[in-house]
């Protein structure tokens, strides 16, 4: 794998990043040795390198504010350092701290705590002020020349995705009506468009608050309400096709689903106008209305016919109530921010016990250092600061790869510092190894650690001449670092995910189980639509847990999810999409009477009581309720329909029978569906748990 991403063809390859990065170390360099000052070119060079390090996970998507960001963290690492210089346990222990706050805000990261101990634990080339000034230039230097709009970065991949979610809806929608897309095909455009709108979520999330943008977020959550309605829009098709063959050539349900896909593949590849173009398919139901001889298919037909209008009308406002944001995208506009809550503290959140174990495992390096007294005792804390990792398998590639690396790049470095060459040697080698640190950083970490090791002592030595005694402590101080981050992944909580696994899908259950209760009160009039959408968004985001904890235990040591587990997940989203469907139809007049509140409560309870069995380890045990409630739900449906017969005969028809028994024989199929997901979903999820310790 390793020869492979050396190859020049290697997609993985940031040769333009490589060449910009180390641009950034060169120029402060060159112009300190120009003008007879290399001490403080080095400086400047130095907080270059502090900065742009932290672009080597998306250098191509990084942002000004992000960098600018980082630039705040080196001037806070500098400042903390200078004050703490001297004092090794108070400069161990505030670099815990920082680190420890890093681990538990991503956007802060390693940056302070690794600025500080470099700062503080080497002697200063210049006066403590001008030091401070000169390094936070050189991250100025560098959060510029890396966002500059060169050809290899992609500038704007939050706007591209968003373009890419409005096609997959669109491919989406193209497939609501088609008769030729089977079940099997839709579950797969169904999947391939959840997964571009958890992109997108993703993708704005790993975003630095104050960088996500307003207009992005309405789009994003527009697309989301559009892919709702989709999944609505495939019921009541269903539905239609089965209740009333041949209703959706006569609506012309067709030229609609291709209104609706043109429009959603052309709102984002160009700047929309103020209403999105979409069919108005409310006026030819109507015109189908005037046209009915009255019949009881016609009737079907209509009523169904209506619900799909009032989905279609839902999509076009979600669209329309957008386009001024989407037009701020396409016009590269500048757009106002804001900022996100703040983290959970709450030890059930993976990212509060790597945080701890950061903490930890510097206190365990500090000890070590006051015991032991080793030379350069900062390179045992950078090393446990950044190889620690969420989980221990990552841990412990991350360490294979940093102590590979550093030793190879101290080895290379030791030779070199003790043929010291003169600075413009220096200069050149320098360069070459950021480039090449920079560049292949995404292919692998070894490179990484290697070239970053010889670049980071070399610039150490151009501030300020060493030895190759610093090189080889390097090495030695890396590997213990090294022993000390596998031992806290491995010892302190290891096992973290899979242990809360039953937990997290107890939970992912329960809040399927609120939406049916809240469709409940839906039914009786009692709750509001916009209630029964939050516990649909609320539902979705425990089941996201769900996926992300499988991620981690793949990950953690022996840990190994059950199978069952996806499919839980995937019945979740079956059971989701049922509901959605059901909101749909009963968004605007609650059926009022019957069954139907008794069947969502019956389905409530049933998850509940699912959920309950498995936090305990308890084997499946299916109810009763839930298909007696159906039975009297077809017994409803079958009154209604015969009540509807005698009108018919008698020719007195009471206003809205018709419809009551359309709408209810239409919640009917959902209902089913639902009841036939919740049982496949319970059994899914106790089979994964039962008699598990």
């Amino acid at each position: 794998m390793l020869a492979r991403a050396l190859r020049l063809e290697d997609p993985r390859l940031a040769l333009g990043f490589g060449l910009t990065g180390a641009a950034c170390l060169l120029i402060p360099l060159l112009v300190g040795l120009l003008t007879g000052h290399p001490a403080g070119g080095a400086t400047v060079g130095l907080g270059a390198w502090l900065v742009a390090a932290r672009a080597i996970t998306n250098p191509a998507g990084v942002r000004t504010l992000y960098m600018l960001g980082v630039v705040l963290s080196v001037g806070v690492g500098t400042s903390l350092g200078i004050l703490l210089s001297g004092s090794g346990g108070a400069m161990v222990l505030v670099a815990s701290a920082l680190a420890g706050l890093g681990g538990l805000v991503r956007p802060i990261g390693v940056t302070p705590a690794l600025t500080l101990l470099l700062t503080a634990a080497n002697p200063l080339p210049l006066e403590p002020v001008p030091h401070a000034g000169l390094q936070l230039l050189g991250g100025l230097v560098a959060a510029v020349l890396l966002t500059l709009p060169w050809p290899w970065r992609r500038t704007r991949p939050v706007v591209a995705m968003l373009g890419e979610t409005a096609d997959t809806l669109a491919g989406l929608v193209g497939a609501v009506a088609d008769p030729a897309v089977g079940q099997d095909e839709w579950d797969e455009r169904r999947r391939k468009a959840a997964d571009a709108i958890a992109e997108v979520r993703m993708a704005r999330a790993r975003r630095v608050p104050w960088e996500r943008s307003r207009a992005a977020g309405d789009v994003a959550l527009a697309l989301r309400r559009v892919f709702h309605e989709i999944i609505a829009l495939r019921g009541l098709c269903d539905t239609l096709a089965r209740r009333a063959p041949g209703g959706a050539d006569e609506a012309g349900l067709g030229d609609l689903v291709a209104s609706l896909s043109a429009a959603l593949s052309a709102y984002l590849a160009d700047c929309p106008p103020a209403r999105v173009p979409v069919m108005d398919f409310g006026d030819r139901v109507d015109r189908l209305r005037d046209r009915a001889a009255g019949g009881e298919r016609e009737m079907v037909v209509l009523v169904l016919l209506r619900q799909i209008a009032h989905s279609v009308r839902r999509i076009q406002e979600a669209l329309d109530g957008s386009t001024e944001a989407a037009r701020r995208l396409c016009t590269h506009g500048l757009d106002l921010t804001t900022l996100a809550a703040p983290p959970s503290l709450a030890f059930d959140d993976p990212r509060v016990r790597h945080a701890l174990r950061v903490v930890l495992g510097t206190a365990f390096a500090s000890i070590i250092i006051v015991l032991v007294k080793p030379a350069f005792p900062h390179w045992l804390v950078i090393a446990v600061l950044v190889t620690i990792q969420p989980t221990y398998g990552e841990t412990r590639a991350k360490v294979w790869a940093r102590v590979s690396g550093s030793t190879a790049g101290g080895l290379v470095s030791a030779v070199v510092l003790t043929v010291a060459p003169g600075h413009w040697t220096l200069v050149a080698l320098i360069g070459v190894s950021a480039a090449l640190a920079f560049g292949l950083a995404p292919t692998h970490q070894a490179y990484w650690a290697t070239f970053m090791t010889m670049c980071v002592l070399l610039l150490l030595d151009f501030q300020m001449p060493q030895t190759a005694r610093i090189a080889e402590s390097r090495v030695v101080l890396t590997v213990v670092g090294g022993v000390i981050a596998i031992a806290c992944a491995r010892l302190l909580w290891p096992r973290g995910e899979t242990e809360r696994l039953a937990e997290r899908v107890g939970r992912m259950i329960d809040s399927h189980a609120a939406i049916a209760r809240t469709l409940a009160q839906l039914a009786r009039g009692k709750a509001g639509v916009d209630r029964a959408e939050e516990r649909v968004r609320k539902a979705a985001v425990d089941a996201e847990m769900v996926a992300e904890a499988l991620g981690y235990i793949a990950e953690e040591p022996g840990g190994t999810a059950p199978e069952a587990v996806g499919e839980a997940l995937d019945a979740a989203q079956r059971v989701r999409d049922d509901l959605l469907t059901l909101i749909s139809v009963l968004r605007d007049e609650p059926t009022g009477g019957g069954p139907v509140p008794d069947v969502l409560d019956a389905v409530a309870g049933h998850l509940r009581t699912a959920a309950q069995g498995v936090r305990g380890r308890e084997p499946y045990e299916p109810a009763a309720e839930v298909s007696r409630g159906l039975a009297d739900n077809a017994v409803w449906v079958g009154a209604q329909a015969e009540r509807r017969l005698s009108e018919l005969e008698a020719d007195v028809t009471e206003p809205g029978s018709g419809r009551a028994l359309l709408r209810t024989a239409a919640v009917d199929q959902a209902l089913r569906s639902l009841g036939a997901d919740a049982v496949r979903l319970c059994a899914a999820a106790a089979g994964a748990f039962a008699n598990r310790p």
